[in-house]
């Protein structure tokens, strides 16, 4: 594969992820900056916050964490399959198991 197309790769999995993920990530910031306010709960601090801001509360630093893990992702698979490469386990996985015995 060409060190492109594992970039697009990358950062499309890791924008995706980023995406999919943030809604979890404001909660777990809201939960260690004020853990009193929330009592440790996750669902208490869900409830508040969904209260406080709606929806959208949970999209809130999407724009930050897209601008860096797009990137980060992105450069992160081009250099997992270079090393891959110069390593030479390329097909490390793809290998069969074979029996030493004849099976007829």
């Amino acid at each position: 594969t060409s060190p492109w197309r594992d970039m697009v790769a990358g950062a499309t999995a890791g924008g995706f992820g980023t995406f999919m993920t943030n809604g979890l990530d404001v909660i777990k910031t809201r939960l260690q900056t004020d853990p009193e306010v929330y009592g440790g709960s996750v669902v208490l601090c869900t409830r508040m916050a969904l209260e406080e801001g709606g929806p959208g509360v949970f999209m809130r630093g999407i724009v930050p964490r897209l601008m860096h893990k797009i990137p980060a992702n992105g450069m992160f698979f081009v250099f997992f399959e270079a090393f891959r490469r110069l390593l030479n386990v390329e097909g490390a996985h793809d290998t069969k198991a074979t029996s030493s015995k004849d099976t007829r």
